[in-house]
């Protein structure tokens, strides 16, 4: 028994390592199973060897009718998704249930799509999408290659309503579908906002790259690291896809089910020391685990429409010798910047949202998904965001944002061909069915947008003293008490009292001895 107790401090690391193993075993096994489950949903058949396929496609609507033939229970499926509708039962902080999504929610960087239609569409999975009038019920008009394509060779064209190239061989691209690949994925979403990397920020096309993607990038999406597809996290049933971004939805309790989280494969304790598990209550875990963002290319930070316009009657583009300046006669004053350290923000979850509708104050910078919860808020943790700014239009009278048209031809209306910012506004607004007032202004703006890609290694990851000192990163968020940033006078002074009372007793105790020994003692 004396033996054991002697080997048991030196037997306790292996012990650690032997739990977090199995807990960490835990959690690969259930990713593992996740993954088999989409391999077996997803596998893959030689469609070439359908003669429905063989025909030859007039339209891109015929190519969809027949894929609809064999996948016959997809059509009403796909046209249940946000995907396809860019509206989801939601509600603006917590109150009544409405419809939101990108058709209706505002943002600070193209604003919105009410009668924008045709250019917007092009990142839409649908075909024809050009105004008010798109039939959302007809299945014909769903766009199944722009997510099946496994040929590369299948792009929409910019500005026509989600319809393809011209050029692109329908029956070629029909006949070699497959599941969804990381490219199918990035064209629209690493694209959004007009260019790669442009809107999110963690989201870059070169991601794909296998050659400029090294784990220090993304350990997952690396292929010397996880070699993730990003069907494998953000899960699919039924063609509901798991993951929302905050800047189109809520999050509340209407749509809360449709989140992808890192602990569905690494569970909520995947450290070794219990203190860092610990963190996990308070701190989301790519707080500590996404350092940087935009490590490949640059990102959008600010946006500024009220620089917009022509000059002396003419039209002006002007870039910086770095690119990380752009101005010019359509869109303004827009800043780009790239290996950026996010922002930190508290948040449990819940967002509120911006539309035509919102009363807005002007004279203060406005959220347009303004960020719910606190330290003291049980439901809340850190999380790291890439924080958009900018300024833009509002109607000075009814205090609201409004809707302008940028895309279409000349005479238009559309600011994009006749620079003119009431005719652009007033159609727009028409358009969209809401008040315009014939008086405008130009407020500043934010939209909160969560860095939950380009994960890095865990010997990059934030370390004790990047947030536990007064220059750590966690210096914005001053609403609660962080050892090591923070000084509170009534416990450095009981700090300060211990340091005396411990030196008063080292001193009385040294005393002592020294006396006792003078007189004998031992």
């Amino acid at each position: 028994m004396k033996t054991f107790f002697k080997l048991l401090p030196s037997l306790f690391i292996p012990m650690v390592l032997v739990f977090a193993f199995v807990i960490g075993y835990k959690g690969l096994e259930e990713r593992d199973v996740i993954i088999s489950k989409i391999e077996k949903a997803t596998k893959n058949v030689d469609h070439s060897k359908f003669e429905e396929l063989k025909k030859e496609f007039a339209t891109p609507q015929e190519m969809t009718e027949a894929c609809l033939k064999c996948h016959n229970q997809r059509g009403p499926e796909i046209m249940q998704t946000a995907h396809w509708q860019w509206l989801s039962p939601d509600s603006i902080g917590g109150g009544k249930v409405d419809m939101l999504g990108k058709r209706n929610v505002l943002n600070n960087f193209c604003v919105g799509i009410n009668s924008n239609e045709k250019l917007c569409s092009s990142c839409h999975i649908g075909f024809g999408w050009s105004d008010k009038s798109f039939d959302f019920s007809n299945q014909n008009n769903i766009d199944c290659i722009v997510c099946h394509d496994n040929t590369g060779k299948y792009h929409k064209k910019k500005g026509n309503a989600g319809y393809p190239e011209p050029d692109v061989d329908l029956n070629y691209v029909a006949q070699n579908v497959g599941p969804t690949t990381n490219n199918n994925c990035s064209n629209c979403h690493a694209k959004g906002g007009g260019g790669n990397n442009v809107k999110h920020g963690d989201l870059d096309i070169e991601m794909n790259d296998a050659d400029i993607c090294t784990r220090e990038v993304d350990v997952h999406m690396s292929k010397k690291g996880a070699d993730l597809n990003c069907s494998q996290c953000h899960i699919t049933s039924h063609h509901q896809i798991r993951g929302t971004g905050p800047m189109t939805n809520s999050f509340t309790k209407h749509n809360d089910v449709n989140r992808a989280t890192c602990t569905e494969c690494h569970t909520d304790k995947p450290h070794i020391k219990p203190v860092l598990n610990d963190h996990y209550n308070k701190v989301a875990c790519q707080t500590c685990h996404i350092p940087r963002y935009a490590k490949i290319n640059k990102t959008q930070v600010y946006w500024d429409w009220s620089t917009a316009g022509l000059r002396d009657g003419e039209s002006y583009k002007d870039v910086s010798e770095d690119g990380m300046k752009k101005e010019d006669s359509g869109h303004g004053t827009a800043l780009y910047a790239k290996n950026l350290k996010p922002e930190y923000k508290w948040w449990n979850g819940k967002t509120g949202q911006t539309t035509l509708a919102t009363k807005i104050d002007p004279t203060d910078t406005i959220d347009l998904n303004p960020l719910y919860g606190d330290y003291n808020d049980l439901d809340s943790k850190i999380y790291p965001f890439k924080i958009m700014r900018g300024k833009q239009p509002y109607d000075t009278k009814n205090n609201t944002f409004v809707q302008m048209r940028t895309f279409g031809p000349k005479g238009s209306g559309a600011f994009w061909s006749d620079f003119d910012w009431d005719a652009s506004i007033r159609y727009g607004m028409e358009y969209a069915g809401f008040p315009y007032s014939g008086k405008f202004d130009f407020a500043d703006t934010r939209s909160y947008w969560p860095v939950n890609h380009m994960v890095s290694p865990a010997n990059e990851a934030l370390t004790c003293t990047d947030c536990h000192s007064q220059t750590g990163v966690l210096a914005g968020l001053d609403d609660f008490y962080l050892p090591g940033r923070d000084v509170n006078n009534i416990l450095d002074w009981i700090g300060k009292l211990f340091v005396l009372f411990a030196a008063i007793g080292v001193i009385i105790h040294s005393t002592l001895r020294m006396l006792a020994k003078k007189k004998g003692y031992k």
